[in-house]
């Protein structure tokens, strides 16, 4: 070896027990340990890469149709919602129509009870005059009335034919 190699030699192995070439097997050994390491590695990320390429290809399709059923069934339950809030401003109108529809009941009896309050004496007039009609007498009053005009009517019958 050349005086300058030596020199190199005593800077790189200042204790002197190695030589240059167990130095350059041992960073060459290194290096082959780094790179089986590094090699493993690359092929756990490459088998990791792998794993989650299938797992997307498998689960997203499955995700987008799930968000795709989903979506319609937001769109259904919405157009529901609708739907129970027209049924229900319907029965809220239907209420306030039964509402009005009662007051004017009440309203009708009440004028009904004021009409017979107020009538009342005259009713009850009408009624004990008509208890007082003595039906037997004007029964025979109508059947002599009968009587005396018939032969007249049928005098007369017989000038107008």
């Amino acid at each position: 070896m050349s005086e300058e190699m030596k020199n190199e030699e005593k800077v790189l192995n200042p204790g002197g027990n190695e030589s240059m070439e167990d130095l350059l097997r041992q960073i060459l050994e290194a290096d082959k340990n780094e790179v089986k390491y590094a090699k493993r590695a690359a092929f756990f990320m490459t088998g990791l890469f792998v794993i989650f390429l299938v797992a997307a290809v498998i689960i997203v399709p499955k995700v987008v149709e799930t968000l795709s059923h989903v979506n319609t069934a937001v769109i259904a339950a919405g157009e529901t919602l609708k739907g129970a809030d027209d049924t229900l401003q319907s029965v809220n109108e239907a209420i306030e129509n039964i509402n009005t529809m009662s007051a004017s009941i009440t309203d009708t009896s009440e004028n009904m009870n004021a009409m017979l309050t107020d009538n009342a004496q005259a009713l009850t007039d009408a009624v004990d005059k008509m208890n007082a009609i003595d039906f037997d007498t004007l029964n025979k009053a109508i059947k002599d009335l009968h009587d005396a005009v018939g032969p007249f009517a049928n005098f007369m019958n017989k000038f107008s034919r």
